[in-house]
């Protein structure tokens, strides 16, 4: 691996940290304060996502839809009864499968390569969401939710499996390569929710929802991007199950 990807992949984890901490630091104070007020929540949760890409050109399409796994942590800060601000950090352990085309210029080939590249993509960032939340009293201990706002991811790591063929070359990767380098390091998403959440006491309750996160910006890094002339966006739905404290 040379010393730049190196230093880029360096630099992110760095990032990464940073904002971990920031929000377990957030996460700390949110606990302490519920002691006194229930205008403050802190919270978890997991669940399975069903991922898959969107393009808008043609150069690039989604081959199918693949499961994936994200897990997080809320918080939520309520203004009145049922209006809040709602943040926190997932991390999305994100798997899509796609095709584009890639242009560049394949080693041994004497012409400039036009080729269908199908691949595999697990995908690892880490997003801090901001959203507003609304909430509809149902019945006693009982509400619904609905939540909009937006993400910005960190990407952390890209794992890939790539096959094409090209004239008399067919390559299929047995195994997943780090191509992190080649998408953006930032990325950012619109992301809408619907849940309820069951009081099981004055300090905890439990609460399911289904989120829909739609990538807003193009992957790809600029590199690749005019190398393809493709765009590509990441995309999920989320089940999610969690309690709040």
């Amino acid at each position: 691996m040379s010393p730049k990807i190196i230093t880029f992949v360096g630099q992110k984890f760095i990032i990464m940290k940073k904002t971990l901490l920031i929000i377990s630091l957030v996460a700390m104070i949110s606990m302490s304060g519920n002691a006194q007020s229930k205008d403050v929540r802190f919270g978890v949760k997991f669940g399975p996502t069903f991922d898959w890409a969107s393009s808008g050109s043609i150069a690039a399409k989604s081959d199918g839809m693949r499961v994936g796994f994200n897990v997080g942590l809320v918080y939520d800060h309520y203004l009145t009864r049922h209006f809040a601000i709602s943040s926190g950090v997932n991390a999305n352990f994100l798997r899509m499968k796609y095709t584009f085309t890639d242009y560049r210029r394949v080693e041994d080939f004497l012409e400039e390569a036009d080729v269908s590249v199908s691949r595999r993509l697990n995908a690892t960032n880490f997003e801090v969401p901001l959203k507003v939340k609304l909430g509809f009293d149902i019945m006693d201990s009982f509400r619904a939710y609905v939540e909009a706002g937006g993400g910005v991811s960190f990407n952390a790591k890209d794992l890939c499996k790539d096959s094409y063929s090209f004239y008399w070359v067919d390559y299929d990767s047995q195994t997943y390569e780090d191509r992190t380098n080649q998408y953006r390091p930032l990325q950012l998403s619109m992301i809408f929710g619907v849940g309820a959440e069951y009081e099981i006491n004055r300090t905890l309750s439990a609460f399911a929802q289904l989120t829909f996160d739609h990538g807003f910006s193009n992957v790809f890094f600029k590199s690749l991007e005019k190398q393809t002339g493709s765009i590509l966006r990441n995309n999920f739905v989320g089940v999610e199950v969690g309690v709040l404290f």
